[in-house]
C-alpha cells in the first residue's frame, strides 16, 4: 500500500536573540589635561550623556573599515529602522559588535554580539527623546526577502 506524502514548505521563523543593550545614559567625567589660565578653576566635568547611535560592527572599534553600512527603512511616523545583516563568519577572523555612542562625548562602548545573531535591526524612534529614543534587536535568522 502507498501512501502520499505532502510535505508543506518550511518557513523559518525569527526568534528574537538576547543582546548587549546599549545603556541609554553614561555618567561621564571629563578630564581637563592642560593647566588653566590664572584665575580659572574647575567648576564642572562630570554629567550624563544619553544614547545618540548605535551601530553594528564586523571588527572590535575603533577599527572604522568594520563598521557596517544598514539598509534603512522610513516608518510613517518618521521613525527609522537600520537593519543589519550578520552572516556567519566562517573564517574565524572577526565576530561582530554592537557600538554605543553618545551625545555631545566621545565615549563609546561596544560588546561582542552572541555568534548566532544573523539580523539586528536599530530602531530610532522620532516622537522620543530620551530615554528609549534608540532601540536595538537582533534576530536568529536572515531578513525575508520582499
Amino acid at each position: 500500500m502507498l501512501s502520499a506524502l505532502c510535505l508543506a514548505p518550511v518557513v523559518a521563523v525569527a526568534v528574537e536573540v538576547s543582546v548587549p543593550q546599549c545603556p541609554q545614559k553614561l555618567p561621564i567625567q571629563q578630564e581637563i589635561r592642560e593647566q588653566q589660565a590664572d584665575g580659572w578653576k574647575i567648576a564642572n566635568n562630570t554629567s550624563t550623556r544619553w544614547l545618540k547611535g548605535i551601530a553594528i560592527s564586523a571588527w572590535e572599534y575603533p577599527v572604522v573599515q568594520g563598521l557596517m553600512i544598514p539598509t534603512d527603512e522610513k516608518l510613517p511616523k518618521g521613525d527609522i529602522i537600520g537593519h543589519y545583516e550578520t552572516s556567519p563568519d566562517t573564517s574565524g577572523e572577526h565576530d561582530f559588535w554592537v557600538i554605543c555612542h553618545y551625545m555631545d562625548s566621545a565615549a563609546v562602548l561596544v560588546q561582542r554580539l552572541p555568534e548566532n545573531v544573523r539580523r539586528c535591526e536599530v530602531l530610532y524612534r522620532n516622537d522620543v527623546t530620551v530615554p528609549d529614543r534608540v532601540i536595538i534587536k537582533c534576530f536568529d535568522t536572515p531578513r525575508a526577502k520582499k
